[in-house]
């Protein structure tokens, strides 16, 4: 019999669109030990259970964008963007500090989640979901998107304010607005809103309106992925001519890391898309990307106190000659780098036309 906890949190992933699906597999097939290298975890003192890290290249060292929750357990909305610098080794080289996004907004705490940073005309800027009108929302209450640039001043990295995004058509029908994509085309910013079908916005920085680009439909429509929706994960980025990505999905399953309990499994892959409009997808990876220690065996010590699932998030990635590193979230609680195999992760994308 299913647990009420089960029970509640299936509900809610249903009316919020996230396509929960109920499978029973003691083991998912994947990409296990071929394309991940090497993991390595970061992690602060002064900021402990920082997770779902973001990562860009910066003339002043790799960096790193993490979110915290000060107290997860009495005040699960107050949430902050956090940000340090890293070297080659992956180690830090700057003392972790979290952002304010609240510039100009000063009365709601900050529920900033998920950011990802990014490059648009040589600026970085961080994308993330928020809600600044409520000091205490509900799940059935609104979380919407927004930007801001991102600057390097005397030491420290300054937010300018924030623009909230807006989706031109959907706004008023999709309440929480979550894991948008950005990307950089021809000096424009555009958005990825959705994988299948690939549906592309265009930006307005000024005032926030995001009108529909392109919408391309999936190439080969029979086709499964069988871990649940594809979703946003990385920012994209141009490698070996197509823009190529990282994606998470979610579905209740069980696993060996659930002691075969029911529970919310997140899963990542890859996918490329045209290097130009209509910007079709034209690879993925047909299996989840997997390695040895991505998902700890729950016990009662390692189980998430306020929402039992397993989760890898990807949030950013950056590339080098024959790797990648990608940076990803582990149950709400970690944050980890992957050092991805480059030619292998190539050889690892499928063409769409020949998926199974």
């Amino acid at each position: 019999m299913k647990t009420p906890l089960f029970i509640i949190f299936s509900f809610l992933f249903f009316i919020f669109g996230f396509h929960a699906v109920v499978a029973e597999m003691s083991h998912i097939k994947g990409n296990e030990d071929q394309l991940v290298t090497s993991l390595t975890q970061i992690s602060f003192s002064k900021y402990p259970n920082a997770h779902n890290p973001s990562l860009i290249d910066t003339p002043e060292g790799v960096l790193l964008t993490f979110r915290w929750i000060p107290d997860l357990l009495l005040n699960p909305n107050v949430s902050h963007i956090g940000v340090v610098l890293l070297n080659e080794l992956l180690e830090p080289i700057s003392k972790p500090q979290l952002l304010n996004t609240r510039v100009g907004n000063k009365s709601i705490p900050s529920q900033s989640e998920d950011a990802r940073v990014f490059s648009c005309q040589g600026s970085l800027y961080v994308i993330y979901n928020d809600n600044d009108s409520l000091t205490n929302p509900t799940v059935l209450q609104r979380r919407d998107m927004f930007i801001a640039r991102l600057s390097y001043v005397n030491n420290r990295f300054v937010l300018s304010e924030p623009v909230k995004l807006y989706h031109q058509e959907k706004y008023f029908t999709v309440k929480w607005q979550k894991n948008w994509i950005p990307f950089e085309w021809h000096d424009a910013l555009l958005i990825g809103y959705s994988i299948i079908p690939h549906e592309v916005l265009y930006a307005d920085l000024i005032s926030g309106e995001c009108i529909s680009f392109v919408i391309t439909p999936f190439a080969h429509p029979t086709w499964q992925w069988k871990w649940g929706l594809l979703r946003g994960g990385t920012p994209a980025m141009l490698v070996d001519g197509e823009y190529l990505a990282f994606f998470h999905s979610t579905i209740v399953t069980s696993s060996d890391a659930s002691n075969g309990v029911p529970m919310f499994h997140y899963y990542m892959g890859a996918y490329t898309f045209s290097n130009d409009p209509p910007f079709e997808v034209t690879h993925l990876t047909p299996f989840p990307i997997i390695a040895k220690g991505f998902y700890t065996e729950l016990t009662t010590s390692s189980a998430s106190p306020w929402e039992p699932k397993k989760v890898i998030f990807p949030g950013g990635y950056v590339v080098r000659d024959k790797h990648l590193y990608l940076a990803y979230g582990k149950d709400d609680q970690e944050m980890w780098i992957a050092t991805i195999d480059r030619e292998k992760l190539k050889k690892a994308l499928v063409p769409v036309s020949l998926l199974e």
